[in-house]
């Protein structure tokens, strides 16, 4: 590297600058490349778990489950704390399997190199970057929680994930290294933090910007800073980098100017010395996220441009910073929070000036009156906004597949709050490293200010245009958002072919965003989301339905808002005419907040069970938020759209209740048969033995040609009598891949291969049917 970067300042140095940005990019990428051979290359071990484990000697996860074994590996990086638990990257080196019973003995480990996995931590674990861990644990891929998962964590060298099996882990030996002291020592000023405010979305907000830790940061405020455009501002950035280090620079300048050492020293040098320490500190106290590296590097660049009397030049900065950052972490660039970061500051540099120019109202003189500026200051603040966010269109959809109309005039209001926020959360930070009695006016004085800041993102959130869906159902459309930022800034320099572009551009992104036109016949799709239930019905007309919207037992994970939200924009479902719950079981509810929350939806079917419990009760406050309505469906009841009818079989009415209180959860589920002509399919939810014999007794027709198998093909279903009774050609199993139940039964997927049964597994993506009324086909993947 070192020989190249002398050439590329030689080069410089005479004038080639092409020549010199060439032997310069190859010096980082040489770099990069060494460093990712020498130490984090996966090797072997990366790609699927199955086939890391298996190269490693150990024995790999099946069909039967996850595979369960005992490790013992340090922590890589700083774990990452969220409400429900923490994440944590393990470089393993031991590894076999653990006892099977207490009085076993202990079978010898196998040594294992480069294997790294990412673990769910249980509450009470919080291990810091560098201890040595022992746990046993049950490894498999990892889930399919949103596109190009699996492949990131291949990237960064992480082959399997898993969870610690019944908390049984230990740190054996803590790390001795000065990220670990950092790490300690904000988690000390977290801990005191905490202690002084009363819990609440004010009280998140300052530990995330005072420290960059978002651990009390609830989805739900997560969802409304992100439908608000005010993401940005819920941890801390390059944004609040920059405050921090370049206003306590402007202040130390300012301070230093009105003293007598000005007349001896160059002010604003001292003042960059001074402050030059601070960027990399502010930085790894607030958790060194990729934005604040990024901007912690063009700081440190700007201050040290100062201290030699050099102009501080915008392009080369962030340049810089991107060779710096990739050189250290080449699968970096694959990182959402890279490309945002970089698109952001690529906007406000080449973007800000055109858009600012291209506005009928001309910049004001210095000696303008007051009002004037205010209005020079709105406008300016609005150009910024829409350049970074025009630049990280193709990103924003290609990672999150949405996009926010709100965030104009959202971030002129919220900055300035922000700005004021995260400056006081830097004093209370300060203060807090001082001593931890200081920390009170400071944060008197920011609560109030995070306060309104979350007032703020839950108002513009609830806008028309607060959430538009950028499906990649279409791998055109981020080419075409590309293009937007790309033709204003061609624009400043050849109008003619600026203009086109945009042009072009805007069409083809109305044109891939425009729902499909509806083909008169009725779609019937088993969505996979894991050990769950989703299946939606696309009505001849186009209007849609939804059944269940799967959920995470554990409640680890929004599946609603990271497997089915996804699936329905890429399907062009922006409207539900209803969502149909078959029970209150989190791998069928779980869902369907976010789902309420996203998606207008005309009403919600559930049986007459009330609706309680922990998985109830947050469905029932979804649907008073979103005022949506509650219809109780029972046996008998019938509805009719576009040609399809939709007949409610059970569960049994007892007393005009439209509920059983005798039958279980899984034997009461709301059980659908959907007639499209001659065609029927029947939902049964999750019905075991009784609900079947229920279902029986009842005399309803059940014969169909499409069935969801009764709680995903378990032995408790599925009897004999049922399948004789329905008949049908093509059965779903709604289930996992590798999950701990066992699901679908042998026994029972033998009971209807016996029958002649096509079987179909959601494990293995997407089930998709098409009924025309007279037939049934089943759409390839």
């Amino acid at each position: 590297m070192f020989p190249l970067a002398l050439l590329a300042f030689a080069a410089s140095r005479r004038g080639w600058r092409l020549p010199a940005l060439a032997l310069l990019a190859l010096a980082f990428l040489l770099a990069g490349m060494v460093r990712w051979g020498l130490h984090d290359r996966p090797g072997p071990a990366a790609g699927p778990c199955a086939a890391a484990l298996g190269a490693a000697g150990l024995p790999p996860p099946d069909d039967r489950g996850p595979s369960h074994l005992r490790i013992e590996g340090r922590v890589v990086g700083p774990p990452r704390f969220g409400p429900r638990g923490g994440i944590a990257t393990v470089a393993v080196d031991r590894a076999g399997p653990p006892r099977q019973r207490p009085d076993a003995p202990l079978a010898t480990p196998t040594e294992v190199e480069r294997l790294q996995v990412q673990l769910f931590l249980p509450a009470g674990l919080r291990p810091f970057a560098g201890d040595r861990l022992l746990a046993e644990v049950l490894l498999d891929d990892a889930p399919l929680d949103g596109p190009g998962r699996r492949e990131a964590l291949a990237r960064s060298g992480i082959a399997c994930t898993g969870r610690i099996h019944e908390e049984r882990a230990a740190v054996l030996e803590a790390a001795g290294s000065w990220r670990a002291a950092v790490e300690k020592q904000r988690r000390l000023l977290r801990a005191s933090m905490v202690a002084r405010m009363e819990p609440g979305p004010a009280a998140a907000l300052v530990t995330a910007l005072a420290l960059g830790d978002r651990e009390a940061i609830e989805p739900a405020q997560a969802e409304r800073f992100a439908d608000s455009g005010l993401a940005h501002l819920l941890s801390v950035s390059g944004l609040h980098l920059g405050l921090t280090v370049l206003g306590l620079y402007r202040l130390l300048a300012f301070a230093l100017g009105r003293t007598p050492l000005a007349a001896r020293l160059d002010p604003t040098r001292v003042a960059a010395a001074i402050a030059l320490p601070l960027a990399p500190a502010y930085a790894l106290l607030t958790g060194a996220s990729t934005p604040v590296l990024r901007a912690a590097i063009a700081a440190g660049l700007y201050l040290v441009a100062t201290l030699v009397g050099r102009a501080p030049d915008g392009w080369s900065a962030l340049a810089l910073a991107l060779l710096a950052l990739l050189a250290v972490e080449p699968a970096a660039l694959f990182e959402a929070s890279l490309q945002l970061s970089f698109a952001a500051c690529w906007g406000l540099i080449a973007l800000a000036g055109p858009l600012r120019s291209a506005l009928p109202i001309a910049a004001p003189p210095i000696d303008a009156p007051r009002w004037r500026r205010v209005l020079e200051w709105l406008l300016a603040a609005t150009v910024t906004t829409a350049a970074a966010t025009l630049a990280t269109l193709p990103f924003t959809a290609l990672h999150f597949e949405r996009f926010s109309l709100a965030s104009l005039p959202a971030n002129v209001v919220a900055v300035p709050v922000g700005l004021f926020a995260t400056a006081v959360c830097a004093v209370a930070t300060a203060c807090g490293l001082v001593h931890e009695r200081l920390l009170d006016l400071p944060l008197a004085l920011a609560l109030p200010a995070t306060a309104l800041l979350d007032r703020i993102a839950a108002f513009f959130a609830t806008l028309p245009g607060a959430r538009i869906p950028l499906p990649l159902a279409d791998p055109r459309l981020p080419l075409c958002l590309a293009a937007l930022p790309l033709a204003i800034w061609l624009g400043a320099r050849f109008r003619r072919t600026g203009a086109l572009l945009f042009l072009a551009a805007i069409a083809g992104t109305i044109a891939l965003l425009l729902p499909p036109a509806p083909d008169g016949r009725l779609h019937v799709e088993f969505l996979p989301v894991g050990q769950g239930d989703c299946t939606l019905l696309r009505l001849p007309d186009g209007s849609a339905v939804l059944i269940d919207a799967g959920g995470d037992v554990r409640g680890e994970r929004d599946v609603g808002a990271t497997r089915v939200l996804p699936q329905l924009l890429r399907r062009g479902v922006r409207r539900l005419e209803a969502v149909a719950v078959s029970h209150l079981h989190p791998d069928h509810v779980g869902g369907i907040p976010a789902v309420l929350r996203a998606l207008e939806v005309g009403e919600v079917w559930t049986t007459g069970r009330p609706l309680e419990g922990p998985w109830g009760s947050q469905l029932a406050a979804a649907m008073e938020r979103e005022g949506v309505p509650r219809r109780i469906l029972g046996l008998g009841d019938r509805l009719e759209r576009a040609g399809v009818r939709i007949e409610v079989l059970g569960p049994p009415d007892i007393d005009g209740s439209r509920d059983d209180p005798a039958l279980g959860d899984n034997d009461a589920s709301l059980v659908l048969r959907v007639v499209h002509g001659e065609v029927a399919i029947l939902l049964p939810g999750d019905v075991e033995e009784i609900g079947e014999w229920a279902l029986l007794d009842s005399g309803a027709p059940l014969e169909a040609r499409l069935l969801k198998a009764p709680h995903h093909g378990s032995k408790t279903s599925s009897t004999p009598a049922f399948l004789d009774a329905v008949r049908p050609s093509h059965v779903v199993f709604c289930v996992g891949h590798r999950n701990t139940f066992g699901f679908p039964h042998d026994e029972v997927a033998a009971r209807y291969r016996a029958r002649g049964c096509s079987l179909h597994r959601t494990d293995q993506g997407p089930v998709h049917f098409v009924s025309d009324g007279k037939g049934l086909a089943l759409v390839p993947r």
